[in-house]
Order: C-alpha cells, then structure tokens, then sequence
C-alpha cells in the first residue's frame, strides 16, 4: 500500500494540489454524484458545442478526484464517453486537452477506473495522439501541450500498475521510446515534473538512453 501511494506522492500529487481533497461523507457523496450526472448529461449531448462537453468532462475528473471512491464510481459511467470524443477526427487540441484533463481525474489512484480504461483500449488513443505528426498541424505548439497531457495521464495509468505498464511496452516499442525521448527535452515549464521523462522511467526504458541520439 504505501509502495502505492509513494508513487503517486512521487510524481503525481503534486499536480493536484490546487485542488481541495474533501473527505468523504454521505451527504458530499450524493452531491457529487448529482454534479456527475449533471454533467455526464452534458457530455452525452450531440447538440451542445463540442468545448462545452469537453468542459464538462475535464469538470466529472475533478469531482472523481475530489469526491473519494463513491465519486469515482459514478464517473466511471462516463469513460466511453470521453474516449469517444477522444476518437473524434478534427477534434481541436483544446478539446482534447480538456477530455485527457478529465480522464486524469477519473483514473487517479482509482485501479478499478484503470482497469475500465484497459479494457477499453485507451492506451491506443493515447499512442496514436503521442506519435501525431506536430508539423501536420499549424498549431504545433498545442499538439505538443496534447502530448504532455497524454505523458501525465499515462504516468497516472502506470504508478504501480504492472498490466498497463506491459500494454505500452508492447504496443509502443522503439518508436514510444523515441518520441518519449523527444518530447522528454523540451522545455516542461509550468509543470511539477517532466511527465515523458518520469514515464520513460515508468516504462523501463535505460536512463541513459534520454541524452543520447537526441
């Protein structure tokens, strides 16, 4: 347990600090469940804007991470939802920030949200976002904040989780390693740590590897 959570207190907490932890109580939990699903009505809606269902999952994370096991539970009904966005051709990397944002709040230190997003191959999304070519897009320097966010969600998905660590070793492979090379020495200001060097570690990649061939 403790092995668990140091991880976490390693390398991610700290990027949730600005954010207040509540500590549970049933009457918190069925206000967060109310907001949850308040806002999972709002992803769920073809007609609203695609950014404003894209806030409203960045804001069901939040409520996951602030509202205890409870919370996380009913989130979890929203995990398609948000991949599905996700999966969307054209979608701006705006939206797609706010999407990984949420998911980020979903799956953190919550296997059980961990294992729903195995299970429904997210780790595909996120190789096929890190690998996106920055010099297709004019906005290069927005796809590049996608892929940090895509390096922060998959370090919340590996702390400690042996099974999806294997699944991005075996679907990424050199080219992973290669782009987690590139992006690992660009400039992470703003962040509490370098997420792509932090998940090249994670990942069992040689340390000594991050310097050289760059």
């Amino acid at each position: 347990k403790s092995e668990y959570c140091s991880c976490y207190e390693t390398y991610i907490k700290t990027f949730f600090s600005s954010v207040k932890e509540e500590p549970y109580n049933p009457t918190g939990s069925i206000f967060h469940k109310q907001k949850i699903v308040r806002y999972g009505t709002n992803v769920r809606n073809t007609q609203l804007p695609l950014e404003q269902r894209a806030e409203a999952a960045k804001n069901i994370g939040l409520l996951a991470y602030t509202g205890g096991p409870n919370a996380g539970m009913h989130a979890s009904e929203y995990i398609q939802d948000l991949i599905d966005i996700l999966h969307m051709p054209g979608t701006s990397a705006n939206v797609r920030i706010l999407v990984l944002q949420g998911l980020c709040g979903i799956c953190y230190i919550n296997y059980s949200n961990q294992n729903k997003v195995k299970d429904l191959n997210l780790a595909d999304v996120l190789f096929v976002c890190l690998i996106e070519d920055e010099n297709s897009s004019p906005a290069s320097n927005h796809i590049t904040m996608v892929k940090f966010w895509v390096c922060y969600l998959l370090t919340v998905l590996c702390c400690n989780n042996i099974p999806y660590i294997r699944i991005l070793q075996e679907l990424g492979g050199q080219l992973l390693e290669t782009k987690l090379k590139i992006l690992s020495s660009m400039e992470w200001s703003g962040w509490p740590d370098n997420y792509a060097e932090v998940l090249f570690s994670l990942l069992g990649f040689h340390k000594g590897q991050l310097t050289s061939g760059i």
